[in-house]
């Protein structure tokens, strides 16, 4: 009897382990997007951005502006909006089925048609599953106060 529940709970614990550990994978996969999203932003790589973004993306932008997928690869490829270097942090990915939440901290060194500006952003991204790969349907990004 001993050796029948230390195999059950053995095999319990086998079970419970493979989802974390795949989750902790698609967590890693989905900051990898985060960053290969920004560093196509910085090269202004209107191909990556279009594959990254679900043709329904909607971006509502800290100045109250509301972008699809289509205005906001032509505003960062035009150069209205120059992203010179970005630093994330502080990422949470939460999930729920084959849909992600990723909430973060980003620092930026900007222009916005040719003026400079340092931002600190706090972001919230909505992905989503198809097709067996990710896509970013939402975003919503409010700056953080100066300190």
């Amino acid at each position: 009897m001993r050796k029948y529940m230390l195999a059950t709970l053995t095999w319990l614990l086998w079970m419970l382990a493979i989802p974390a550990s795949a989750q902790i994978a698609t967590e890693a996969e989905l900051n990898r997007l985060e960053d290969l999203r920004y560093d196509a932003m910085v090269g202004r790589d209107a191909a990556t951005l279009s594959q990254l973004f679900a043709d329904e993306y909607v971006y509502q932008t800290l100045q109250g502006v509301t972008h699809t997928k289509t205005s906001y690869i032509n505003v960062i490829t035009s150069g209205d909006v120059k992203i010179n270097s970005y630093q994330r942090e502080n990422s949470r990915v939460s999930f729920y089925g084959d849909t992600a939440v990723v909430m973060a901290v980003t620092h930026l060194d900007v222009a916005f048609k040719g003026e400079p500006r340092q931002l600190s952003l706090f972001y919230t991204n909505v992905w989503v599953k198809r097709d067996g790969r990710w896509q970013l349907v939402a975003r919503q990004s409010t700056q953080l106060p100066k300190k």
